[in-house]
């Protein structure tokens, strides 16, 4: 009877599997990115979509800066314009950063109703979707908060180049009697962008 040394680490040959039950060396060169599947026997590389997931996790546990009142954008409708007069302003992520909101503020002055357009939402005849089904009638104050029931059920991520579009229309059937703002005060974090 021969005695058969086998090497515990194997070489690793592109597209050819590991023999069964061999457990690669964990060392300078190599991290484990694998699962031992007890079904086949054999060592099956973890998907994308877990580090992805990881890389998500850890980009929102770790604020650079606050994101609040600081961040406001107001849209002014002039002075004796037409009802259903449409003005908008559009606040953009800069690049390289990632963006956690939670709430949002909309306060809407006389004579003119609010809304906000999210880039990141599906396209709605070639502009960006609305978050309100309906637009906040004209003289009102409301929070959203984007993780309750009914609204998102989470923060809204936005990352680098992604557009919150702030949306005035004038209500008043004779128009404005006076300049009118429509204004969005974002609420949540910043963070540093890992995907």
């Amino acid at each position: 009877m021969t005695k058969e040394n086998i090497p515990q680490q194997y070489p690793g040959y592109p597209g050819a599997r590991p023999p069964k039950g061999w457990v690669p060396p964990l060392g300078q060169s190599l991290a484990l990115l694998g699962v031992y599947d007890n079904e086949s026997g054999n060592w099956m590389g973890l998907p994308l979509q877990v580090f992805r997931e990881a890389l998500l996790s850890a980009e929102a546990i770790h604020t650079e800066d606050r994101i609040d009142e600081r961040h406001k954008t107001e849209v002014t409708v002039p002075d004796a314009s037409a009802q259903d007069t449409v003005k908008t302003v559009e606040l953009e992520v800069p690049a390289g950063e990632v963006w956690f909101l939670n709430r949002l503020n909309l306060v809407t002055e006389a004579e003119v109703s609010g809304n906000i357009r999210v880039s990141k939402f599906p396209k709605s005849d070639t502009i960006d979707k609305k978050y309100m089904g309906t637009d906040q009638a004209a003289g009102a104050s409301a929070n959203y908060d984007l993780a309750e029931a009914g609204q998102l059920g989470a923060d809204l991520r936005l990352v680098g180049g992604d557009k919150l579009t702030v949306v005035a229309t004038v209500t008043a059937a004779g128009g404005t009697t006076a300049a009118r703002k429509v204004t969005l005060n974002p609420f949540g974090r910043k963070a540093r962008r890992l995907i």
